[in-house]
C-alpha cells in the first residue's frame, strides 16, 4: 500500500470527478436525458486534461471517468459504492457496487467510499457496518481507503459542525480508521481544530459539497490552518461548466477560470 503517491509536498491536491447520476445535468441542464455517454466521457476528458499537471491525484468513476482519463500520469482512486443512495424513510443507505480487487485490476491505486451519515438515525449502524466491511476488504487487498462522510439530519445546515463531530466519534468508536478521511467543512475554524485533535495520526482532507468556489476557498483556508492536509475538490471548481454550450466555450472556461482556481487552492494548501 502506497499512500504517498497521492501527495505533492506531503499534501493531497486532488480532483474529485466521480460524479455519475447528476453529471449529465452539468452538460445539459434542460434535457440531461439527451446527453450521450460519449458526451459525458468527452466532457470529463477535457476537464481532467486541463488540470492534470496541477493535481496530485484524481478520483474517478469506472464507467465514464476511467475511459476519460487516457494519459494516466497521476494516480487515481475509484469509487466502490453505487451512485446515490437508497432511501428508507428518512434514512440514506449506501450500496456497494464493486469489489476492491476488481478496481485494482482496472489500475486504481486507492479506493473511495462515500457514506451518507446521520449519527442520530437508526441507519447509522448499517452505515458503520458497511464502512467496516470495506475497510477490512481494503486492508486485505493492501489498498488505501479514502472514507468520505456526508452528514444529514434535522436542521443539518445549521448543525453541520455538530453532525460532523458526532459522526467522527461514532466511526472512531467503532474502530473504523481509514487511511484518509474526506470530510465536509464543519462550520468553523474551531471545529476544524477539533477534527484534527480527534483524528490524531489519521490525515483528513476537505470536500467541496457543491458550495461556490469562493466559499470553498475560505473553508479550505480554515481547514489547512487547523491541520487538514489537502483537498479532494469537485463541483466548486467546475460546476459552472453547465453555462457553456459549445466545446470551445467549455475549453476556454477551463483554461481561463478553473485552472486559476486550482492553482489558488494549491497555494493555500502548500503554503
Amino acid at each position: 500500500m502506497n499512500l504517498e503517491i497521492f501527495k505533492n509536498n506531503n499534501k493531497f491536491l486532488m480532483l474529485a470527478f466521480d460524479h455519475r447520476g447528476s453529471f449529465k445535468k452539468f452538460i445539459n441542464k434542460e434535457n440531461p436525458e439527451l446527453v450521450t455517454d460519449e458526451e459525458v466521457i468527452k466532457t470529463k476528458r477535457i476537464v481532467i486534461e486541463n488540470l492534470q499537471d496541477l493535481f496530485s491525484g484524481v478520483l474517478i468513476d469506472p464507467d465514464w471517468g476511467l475511459p476519460a482519463y487516457k494519459n494516466k500520469t497521476k494516480p487515481f482512486l475509484l469509487c466502490v459504492e453505487k451512485s446515490g443512495y437508497v432511501e428508507e424513510g428518512k434514512s440514506r443507505i449506501t450500496q456497494i457496487e464493486y469489489k476492491i480487487k476488481d478496481l485494482k485490476k482496472l489500475g486504481a491505486s486507492g479506493i473511495k467510499l462515500l457514506i451518507y451519515f446521520n449519527p442520530e438515525d437508526k441507519s447509522s449502524k448499517i452505515q458503520l457496518e458497511t464502512s467496516k466491511s470495506i475497510l477490512l476488504e481494503a486492508k486485505a487487498n493492501d489498498t488505501p481507503l479514502f472514507l468520505e462522510i456526508v452528514t444529514y439530519g434535522k436542521d443539518e445546515d445549521s448543525r453541520r459542525g455538530e453532525l460532523v463531530l458526532k459522526s467522527l466519534d461514532m466511526f472512531l468508536g467503532s474502530g473504523i480508521r481509514p487511511d484518509v478521511f474526506k470530510l465536509e467543512y464543519p462550520g468553523s475554524l474551531e471545529n476544524c481544530q477539533k477534527i484534527t485533535e480527534k483524528l490524531k495520526d489519521i490525515p483528513w482532507i476537505l470536500l467541496t459539497r457543491g458550495v461556490s468556489y469562493n466559499e470553498f476557498k475560505s473553508q479550505l483556508q480554515n481547514a489547512i490552518d487547523a491541520g487538514a492536509v489537502g483537498f479532494l475538490a469537485g463541483r466548486a471548481l467546475w460546476q459552472e461548466i453547465v453555462n457553456y454550450k459549445t466545446w470551445e466555450e467549455k475549453e476556454n472556461y477551463l483554461k481561463n477560470i478553473v485552472r486559476s482556481r486550482f492553482e489558488e487552492i494549491n497555494k493555500i494548501t502548500l503554503k
